[in-house]
């Protein structure tokens, strides 16, 4: 029940113990005796009125069959005025309807609608993308089980018994749903008498719930599920057999009218969540059907196949022929995720290093599927099209004009981090008229910021290229995933040691194979790309031939020095490797001195540290790029705020209650509760009373003994001095708002206890 005020707030009443209903005004119709023509008098409450709305009722017009309602009109007369007070006018009604104008409602039409086709342009290729990688990464999973299916092994070998496919997700049980579901459709596209059942351990409580949901699918009867009592089928047609709702003799007879035979595949999604019994009377009904029905079983398992054989009877374990099936673990999806939808070429907003940490950091704490990061990522696009304004920059040129930008964006273009750094910058090389021609003529601004989708294109570009060639490498002891957010927030810089970029020592301790197989990856790279990161190689095709000239000829030479090392049968190497330090021993006045010293090379070594030099610094002019926070106007396409994510992704609800159950003084500002100082007294209110009590008591809190409690605080014996009534309705407000907030439950145990309830 809600109410509104005096003032015109709306007030939830769900804390209050009854409630008056006061009726909206009706409509009333009189009519006068004394006169021929009927004088009625109408009261209506429209939808502007303080009440309960107008009931629209739906009518059906004869012979269309087609639905319409009585305030058609009037909705669509309220919904023009209301644009049209907007200032919207009806070729932008829809763009604008959900996206604000944000400058304090001084952005355009035309900016607030451009805002919102750069998203819906932007974050539908990332999905699809991102389905894609999924898609992709369950592939060899799917491809082994729905071979294994199909197969006639288990028909020889298994003969008798219900083929089952174990598959290990890992601990990940968020990701079964989604390789479930490809499974499903995987196994429904191999032939079309397959059906394709997935049980859940919620929606499944017993054996009757298990055989009613394996025949409804079965049979696709498209009945709702979880109805009580015992429900007929029918099965032929009008005048057909009737069989209950959990007979499998149902669907063995559907099966045998539709003269295609096929099997049923049963998937235990989260098989550990079953009840053992359970499985094992499920198992035991298949494999004494297998001759009428062709059951096979699919179990997801986190833990392993052992742990979950031994929770089995034996008798159900003889009764299955299976195989194991290992997923791709949610780490390396995770990687693959990230690489194509936040590191790649086709994500246009950029999430910062700082936000990416916390969002893989979650993933890795609370073991959240790959959908959660997802969500995430979906949200920071729509916070920063939503509620940025300069967000519409990321528009193509042709569709940001001049016009588009108002006084309002160049005003916030100046306020930005970059810009102000850039203008310093700009004064300390003495480059003074740049200055002052970006902070004093707007024209001369507009210029500069069209010009940032090249610079980010070209930034993007050195940044993906760098990442390409140092992974191909496989000398970094990182993941992509810390590459990418240390590129982002440091740079890449092969020179500076020690960091994540440092693989200078590990290329010229090289040997001469691992030089070759060097060699041969990064000329790959530069070749082909990198096809997790939509990265097509070089940018010019002159550089790329350049290179990769570069680096065979380092290969034919190397390839020559170890030819010729093998005809004078000696060992190749550099002066850089561990087998060039020689330790020499000598003996000065009775005491040992250790030392050590450079074994003398042959030519064929030097020439081969020459060709370690020459490749490492050729392949350091194809890696390096500034950090993200040096571009100029990066905050357009970069986001990196962490407090709406943590909000909404990472909420502590439980601890923001206890602290204002705790000391409601840092909330109300009251003087009733300075004197508290986070103690339970007679003043705070009800609710932080309870509180306080309900802290210091047990799993079970008797009612009787809490309000015996609460009333020797605020009874008549207190300095309060409240009479027994008017504590006792405190009271029972205070304990129904303790639990709306969740905090305690009525407990089944006992009927004048009250339970708690676990908070994060």
């Amino acid at each position: 029940m809600a109410e509104i005020n005096e003032m015109g707030l709306f007030q939830e009443d769900d804390h209050r113990v009854a409630y008056i209903f006061t009726a909206a005004p009706t409509t009333a119709t009189t009519a006068s005796p004394n006169t021929t023509a009927t004088a009625t008098t109408t009261t209506t409450t429209t939808k502007g009125a303080r009440g309960r709305p107008t009931k629209r009722r739906k009518l059906l017009k004869k012979g269309t069959g087609a639905q319409q309602l009585d305030d058609d009109d009037d909705d669509q007369d309220t919904t023009r005025e209301q644009q049209l007070q907007d200032g919207q006018d009806g070729e932008d009604g829809e763009g604008c309807t959900q996206w604000p104008r944000l400058f304090d409602g001084a952005e355009s039409v035309a900016a607030a609608g451009l805002r919102r086709e750069v998203y819906e342009s932007a974050w539908p290729v990332l999905e699809k993308e991102i389905e894609t990688v999924l898609r992709e990464a369950n592939r060899q999973t799917l491809d082994d089980v729905v071979g294994f299916l199909n197969s006639e092994v288990h028909e020889h070998e298994g003969k008798g018994r219900v083929p089952a496919g174990f598959i290990i997700t890992g601990p990940n049980i968020a990701g079964q749903d989604l390789l479930f579901g490809q499974l499903g459709d995987a196994l429904r596209e191999t032939g079309e008498g397959v059906r394709f059942v997935r049980l859940r351990a919620g929606e499944v409580g017993n054996l009757k719930g298990g055989l009613k949901r394996i025949v409804r699918e079965g049979m696709n009867t498209g009945e709702k599920e979880g109805e009580e009592g015992e429900e007929q089928v029918r099965v032929g047609g009008r005048n057909g057999r009737r069989y209950l709702d959990y007979d499998l003799e149902a669907l063995r007879v559907f099966m045998q009218q539709k003269g295609k035979g096929g099997r049923v595949i049963v998937a235990f999604q989260d098989s550990e969540a079953f009840d053992t019994g359970l499985v094992g009377e499920l198992v035991g009904l298949f494999h004494s059907w297998q001759d009428r029905i062709q059951f096979s079983v699919l179990f997801g398992i986190a833990t392993s196949v052992e742990l979950f054989q031994a929770r089995l009877l034996k008798s159900t374990a003889r009764q299955l022929y299976g195989a194991q099936f290992d997923v791709v673990q949610a780490n390396a999806v995770l990687e693959s995720v990230i690489m194509a939808a936040v590191a790649g070429t086709k994500a246009q907003l950029r999430i910062g290093p700082g936000l990416l940490r916390k969002l893989v950091r979650r993933q890795q704490e609370q073991v959240a599927g790959v959908g959660a990061f997802v969500s995430s990522l979906k949200y920071a696009y729509m916070n920063h099209f939503y509620a940025n304004p300069l967000s519409v920059l990321l528009a193509d040129g042709q569709k940001l004009d001049k016009e588009i930008l108002q006084p309002e964006h160049l005003e916030a273009v100046r306020m930005l981090e970059s810009f102000k750094s850039h203008v310093e910058q700009a004064v300390e090389e003495g480059k003074l008229d740049h200055a002052r021609m970006l902070l004093e003529n707007d024209s001369y601004l507009k210029v500069r910021i069209s010009r940032q989708a090249a610079e980010r294109q070209r930034y993007l570009g050195k940044l993906l290229q760098s990442l390409a060639l140092v992974t191909a490498t496989e000398l970094s002891k990182r993941s992509f995933i810390g590459l990418y957010e240390a590129a982002l927030e440091e740079g890449i810089f092969l020179d500076h040691s020690p960091g994540p970029f440092d693989l200078g020592d590990a290329i010229k301790r090289s040997t001469p194979e691992e030089l070759i197989g060097l060699i041969n990856r990064i000329t790959a790279v530069i070749v082909d790309g990198n096809p997790s990161l939509h990265w097509k190689g070089m940018n010019s095709d002159q550089d790329a031939k350049t290179a990769v000239n570069k680096f065979e000829g380092l290969r034919a030479d190397v390839e020559r020095l170890i030819e010729k090392s093998k005809e004078n049968k000696t060992s190749l190497q550099s002066k850089y490797s561990s087998q060039s330090k020689v330790l020499r021993t000598t003996v000065v006045a009775q005491k040992v001195q250790l030392s050590r010293d450079t074994a003398t090379l042959t030519e064929e070594d030097n020439a081969f540290t020459e060709a370690i030099d020459c490749f490492f610094a050729f392949f350091k002019d194809l890696v390096g790029c500034e950090p993200l926070s040096s571009l100029f106007l990066h905050e357009v396409w970069q986001y990196d705020y962490h407090l709406p994510y943590e909000d909404v992704f990472v909420p502590r609800p439980g601890g923001t209650f206890a602290r204002a159950l705790t000391r409601p003084h840092d909330y109300l500002g009251c003087a009733c509760c300075d004197k508290a100082n986070g103690s339970a007294v007679g003043t705070l209110p009800a609710t932080s009373i309870l509180y306080h009590l309900y802290c210091e008591a047990g799993a079970l809190i008797n009612v009787a003994d809490l309000w015996a409690a609460y009333y020797a605080l605020v009874g008549e014996d207190s300095e309060i001095g409240m009479d027994e009534r008017s504590a006792l309705v405190h009271f029972y407000r205070g304990l129904a708002e303790m639990r709306a907030m969740g905090f305690v439950k009525q407990s089944k145990k006992k009927a004048d206890h009250i339970a708690k309830l676990k908070w994060l």
